[in-house]
C-alpha cells in the first residue's frame, strides 16, 4: 500500500542599503546611519494536520510477518488450528489446506480473497484426511477463523457458497468492496455434491466475509 512529503518555502527579505540621517533644528536631532542587520529566511512551518496524513499513512500500514503460514479454524468442520500452507503445489495439498500464493493475505488492506484449496477425502495420517468434506454443508453465517504467525486473528462469516469449473479462475480473484476468504474442494461434477470421485471435475467454493 506513497509518502506525503513537505514542502517548505525560503522567504528572503529586502532592505533598503545606505544611510539614512536627518538633521532637526533647535536640539539638533542626529539620526546616525542606520546599519541593517539582516533577516533570518523565514521557514515556513508544517501544521500538525499537515503532518497528520503522512504520520497516519505510515501507521496504518500492516505489518507483514516474516513467516506467511496461516491457521485455519472451521466449527463445523470440526478443523481447529490446521496449518495453511502460502503453497499451491500437490505436495503441500496432501499435507492440509494450502493457499494460492498470488491470492491476498488477511492483514492486507485493500480489497483481499485470501483464497484456500482443501481435499475432501484426503490422505490418513495427516490434516488433510477428510478435511473439507463436509464443506457443502456450511450455512450463511457459519465462522470461519484464519490467524497467523504473529498471533493476529481475523473472523470470516460464511456469506455464500459458488460452484464452478477449474476453468472459471476469476473465482480466485478479489471483489471490489469485499475482504474475504474462500475455501474450496472438489466436487464430482457441477450439482453433484455427494459422489465421491472418481472424476473431481467441478469445485465447491464458500466465502465468508471479514467481521473482525
Amino acid at each position: 500500500m506513497p509518502s506525503l512529503g513537505t514542502v517548505r518555502k525560503s522567504v528572503g527579505s529586502s532592505g533598503t542599503t545606505g544611510a539614512l540621517s536627518s538633521s532637526v533644528s533647535a536640539g539638533a536631532l542626529q539620526i546616525s546611519p542606520a546599519e541593517e542587520t539582516p533577516e533570518e529566511p523565514a521557514v515556513e512551518e508544517t501544521s500538525p494536520e499537515e503532518q497528520a496524513p503522512a504520520e497516519t499513512e505510515e501507521e496504518s500500514a500492516p505489518v507483514v510477518p516474516d513467516d506467511p503460514t496461516l491457521f485455519l479454524t472451521v466449527p463445523r468442520l470440526g478443523i481447529y488450528g490446521h496449518t495453511v500452507r502460502n503453497d499451491d503445489s500437490e505436495y503441500a495439498l496432501d499435507l492440509g489446506a494450502a493457499k494460492l500464493p498470488e491470492t491476498g493475505f488477511p492483514w492486507q488492506k485493500e480489497d483481499t480473497n485470501t483464497y484456500i484449496a482443501c481435499h475432501r477425502l484426503g490422505w490418513p495420517g495427516n490434516e488433510s484426511y477428510n478435511q473439507c468434506l463436509n464443506l457443502p454443508a456450511m450455512q450463511t453465517g457459519d465462522k470461519i477463523v484464519l490467524s497467523d504467525t504473529l498471533g493476529r486473528v481475523y473472523e470470516y462469516r460464511v456469506a455464500d457458497s459458488v460452484q464452478v469449473t477449474p476453468e472459471d479462475t476469476w473465482i480466485t480473484k478479489p471483489v471490489k468492496g469485499r475482504d474475504m476468504v474462500s475455501l474450496q474442494t472438489c466436487i464430482e461434477t457441477l450439482g453433484d455434491i455427494y459422489t465421491m470421485g472418481p472424476n473431481w471435475s467441478a469445485r465447491y467454493i464458500v466465502r465468508a466475509e471479514l467481521v473482525t
